[in-house]
C-alpha cells in the first residue's frame, strides 16, 4: 500500500547501502572534541555552539580531493557565521527576522540542484540565522567557538586523508562544482526558492502564533525536510516525525539516567557515531540520532537551569507543526503535479 507515492515498509527497509562507519568515526570525533573542552572549562553553553559547528561542517565532508573536502567544511563554517551575522542585523524585530528569513530561504531554494555541497552550506546558513534570531544568540563573542568547531572537524579530516588518502566522492557534490553551475549552466528553480521561502516564513510565524518554546525548532524542521519534488518531501517528512519521536524518547531515557555531564558527554558522542549510518540504513534512524544528541547537548547546556528535561516533549509538537507547514506548502504553492502538465 502506497500513500502519496511513498510506502509505509519502507521506514523498515533495509536496501544494502554501505553504512559508512569510517563517517561515523569522524562524526563522532567531531562531536567530542568541542563537548569535552566545555564540559572541562565548566562553560557547555559554548561547547555546545562549537560541537553544532563541528558537527555541521563534518556532515558536508563529502569525500573527494582534500582541498575540495576542507573548502566544503570551510564553506559550511562561512555559512554558519553568516546566518549569524544576518541575525544581529535582524535584531529582535520580528518583521526584519521574517524578511531575513525569507531572503535566506530564497537563496538556499534557488542553489538545491547546483551541488550537495553548496547546498548544505546554504542550509547551514538558514539553520543558524534561526537558531540565532530565535534563541537571541547574536554576541560576537560567539563567532570564536564557530570557529573553532568547524577547525576542529577540518582537522579531523585532514588527518583522516593523512592515514587513508582515498574517499569515494559522488558527482558534482563539490562546492566548487555548485559555483562553477551558477556561473554555467545553472538552471535555477524560482518557483521552489519561493515555495520554500513562504513554508520558513510561515513555520516561523506559527511557531510565534502558537506559542512555541523555541520557534528554531519548527522551522528548521520545515527547512530540513522540503524537496522539490512532491513525494520525496513526503518520505522526509514522515522519516522526521517519527525519527524525532524515537531520538525524544531516547534523550528522556538518557537524561533520566544521569544528569552528571560526563555522562552526558559521552551519550552524544554514541549517538554521533550513529548518525551516518542510521542516515544510510534508514533516514528516520539518523534523524532520531541527530534528535537525541541535540537534545542531550541542550539540556547539558541548560544544567544551571535544571535541564531541557520539561520542554522533550515539546519537540514532537514542533516537529509536527514544521513538517504540516512543509507537506502544506508542498502541495499547493506550485506543486509539481501543476509543473507536470505545462
Amino acid at each position: 500500500m502506497r500513500v502519496f507515492n511513498f510506502d509505509p515498509l519502507d521506514l523498515v527497509r533495509y536496501h544494502g547501502q554501505a553504512l559508512l562507519w569510517d563517517r561515523a568515526v569522524r562524526g563522532a570525533l567531531s562531536v567530542a572534541g568541542p563537548t569535552v573542552l566545555g564540559v572541562a572549562l565548566g562553560n557547555p553553553e559554548l561547547g555546545l555552539i562549537a560541537t553544532l559547528s563541528a558537527l555541521w561542517a563534518s556532515m558536508n565532508d563529502l569525500g573527494g580531493e582534500l582541498h575540495d573536502r576542507l573548502i566544503n567544511m570551510a564553506t559550511s563554517g562561512d555559512a554558519i557565521i553568516i546566518g549569524g551575522v544576518l541575525a544581529f542585523i535582524a535584531g529582535g524585530s520580528y518583521g526584519g527576522q521574517l524578511g531575513v528569513l525569507f531572503l535566506c530561504a530564497i537563496v538556499i531554494g534557488w542553489v538545491h540542484n547546483t551541488s550537495r555541497g553548496l547546498e548544505n552550506a546554504a542550509r547551514c546558513m538558514g539553520f543558524s540565522f534561526v537558531i540565532a534570531a530565535s534563541l537571541d544568540l547574536t554576541s560576537w563573542q560567539l563567532i570564536l567557538p564557530v570557529i573553532g568547531g568547524g577547525a576542529w572537524a577540518m582537522l579531523i579530516a585532514w588527518g583522516d586523508n593523512r592515514l587513508r588518502r582515498q574517499y569515494a566522492v559522488e558527482t558534482g557534490a563539490s562546492v566548487r562544482t555548485g559555483l562553477h553551475h551558477i556561473r554555467g549552466e545553472h538552471a535555477s528553480d524560482w518557483r521552489f526558492g519561493l515555495r520554500y521561502a513562504i513554508a520558513a516564513a510561515l513555520g516561523l510565524s506559527l511557531a510565534i502564533h502558537f506559542g512555541a518554546t523555541h520557534a528554531a525548532w519548527v522551522t528548521i524542521t520545515t527547512l530540513a525536510v522540503m524537496r522539490p519534488n512532491d513525494s520525496e518531501s513526503v518520505q522526509l517528512v514522515l522519516q522526521r516525525a517519527f525519527g524525532t519521536l524515537i531520538g525524544v524518547g531516547l534523550a528522556l531515557a538518557i537524561v533520566s539516567l544521569s544528569h552528571n555531564p560526563w555522562h552526558l558527554t559521552f551519550a552524544a558522542i554514541a549517538l554521533a557515531f550513529l548518525i551516518s549510518p542510521g542516515m544510510m540504513w534508514q533516514r528516520w534512524s539518523g534523524f532520531a540520532a541527530i534528535t537525541a544528541m541535540a537534545l542531550v547537548l541542550l539540556d547539558m547546556a541548560l544544567l544551571t537551569e535544571g535541564g531541557d528535561r520539561p520542554l522533550l516533549s515539546e519537540r514532537i509538537y514542533d516537529t509536527a507543526l514544521g513538517g504540516a507547514v512543509a507537506l502544506v506548502t508542498t502541495w499547493v504553492i506550485f506543486p509539481s503535479r501543476w509543473r507536470r502538465k505545462t
